[in-house]
């Protein structure tokens, strides 16, 4: 009988092998095995008990709820009568944004700029139109809206019909409702804007409806709120009409009044050039047309200095300053501020400036200084550009008005050579 074979296969081993056993050691090291009885207090279920609100408390509480945001929602001018025409259904929310502006303000809260003292005021006047000069100015919002009362009447008086006279007017409520809302604009300090309020930039005749509310009586906050509302929901061509109807008259008296401005039309002349064409058109433009003064053109040029603006509208407005006739004072110093940006302006533009320039040649009255500064700033930033024949004709310029400060600067940023970097320098390899 054949021997029976037993397989060579190793038996597993009882145990593992020490080391085996000794590295699992040191990594369990630490490592709880049984884990802990997690032991409930009495306490935590007296919490969760108590966690469950009744029924009625929480109908209660719910409708307390209700309640309140339904008063916080319901403005006490929320009312839109149904006769006002609109571009759109909806309505058109926008969010203060929280800006950080990087100026000065007093206990008044009032912005700290250079002030002009009276004797510049004085020396200035000088280059200014008199009293008795007629000063050229635009029209008024409440002279537009007297001029489309009497196109109303005209086509009443002409038998227009009672649907057409009905459609060109108000309704009592209409006149009632932003009537009061006028009213409460004059004390505003801060706080949420009626709905009522924020819906004129999407109506047809907003212009009639926010001259109701009386716009120069406003209190200085509710200008900057006013003008957030209009500069973030109207067109430009729209935004130029608020700005020159409503934010310059307000602005200008303001100052006129204070003789400073008001750190919240500072904040709504910053919001404007959100629109810049706007701004430019209804306000910078607009100013320096009409007699502007010292402080304003200051408070202006500070403006100007502290935002970013697109650079076409920046030369745009430039040629418009250097062919604006009759010329005052204070247009070197805004034209002092937009050259003083810096800005790659086209060689039309800068043509446009050394023109402007040596057009007062002819002048036989001494310049002010101002005049000259701005002429020292528009050499320093652009006489790379300048051709040979712009530079003769500013050193022409010179000998007629020459500053004794200001000159010797002026002509030696004119004699100043640009480097030439694009050629490598010579180089001495031994």
């Amino acid at each position: 009988m054949p021997k029976q074979m037993r397989s060579k296969a190793s038996k597993n081993l009882r145990h593992n092998p020490l080391a085996h056993d000794i590295l699992e050691e040191e990594a369990n090291r630490g490592i709880r095995r049984v884990p802990r009885n997690k032991l409930r207090r009495a306490d935590d279920n007296e919490e969760d008990d108590s966690a469950v609100v009744p029924s009625n408390v929480a109908k209660k509480v719910i409708g307390m709820v209700q309640a309140q945001k339904a008063d916080e929602e319901e403005d006490q001018f929320g009312d839109i009568p149904d006769d006002v025409e609109r571009h759109s259904a909806g309505e058109a929310d926008m969010e203060e944004n929280v800006e950080e502006i990087d100026v000065e303000v007093d206990e008044d809260g009032y912005i700290v700029a250079p002030n002009a003292s009276d004797e510049d005021e004085r020396a200035m006047s000088l280059f200014l139109p008199g009293k008795s000069a007629p000063q050229a100015s635009g029209p008024t919002l409440a002279d537009i809206i007297l001029q489309k009362i009497q196109e109303a009447e005209a086509r009443k008086e002409a038998g227009a019909g009672e649907g057409a006279a009905s459609e060109a007017g108000l309704s009592p409520k209409v006149v009632q409702v932003y009537g009061d809302i006028g009213n409460w604009l004059k004390f505003y300090k801060s706080g949420s804007i009626p709905k009522a309020f924020k819906v004129i930039p999407n109506l047809t005749n907003w212009e009639e409806v926010l001259a109701l509310t009386s716009p120069l009586t406003w209190s200085p906050a509710a200008m900057y709120q006013a003008s957030t509302i209009f500069v973030s929901n109207l067109n430009p061509r729209m935004a130029q009409r608020f700005f020159n109807l409503v934010l310059l008259p307000a602005v200008r008296q303001d100052i006129a009044e204070h003789k400073k401005l008001n750190f919240h039309y500072y904040r709504a002349l910053r919001k404007s050039l959100f629109k810049p064409a706007a701004f430019f058109k209804g306000i910078l433009l607009p100013m320096a047309a009409e007699n502007c003064t010292l402080r304003e053109a200051v408070i202006m040029g500070s403006v100007l200095a502290k935002a970013s603006v697109p650079v076409m509208h920046v030369a745009a407005s430039v040629v418009r300053l250097c062919t604006m006739t009759p010329w005052y004072g204070t247009t070197a110093i805004i034209l002092a501020a937009l050259l003083n940006k810096k800005y790659a302006l086209p060689l039309k533009v800068i043509e446009c400036l050394v023109a402007h320039f040596c057009s007062f040649a002819g002048e036989d009255k001494v310049l002010p200084l101002v005049w000259h500064r701005a002429l020292l700033i528009f050499v320093q930033r652009y006489k790379f550009e300048l051709s040979a024949d712009q530079k003769r004709r500013l050193k022409e310029l010179l000998r007629v008005h020459y500053h004794e400060s200001v000159g010797p600067e002026i002509r030696r940023e004119l004699a100043a050579k640009q480097e030439d970097t694009s050629a490598p320098a010579d180089m001495d390899i031994g």
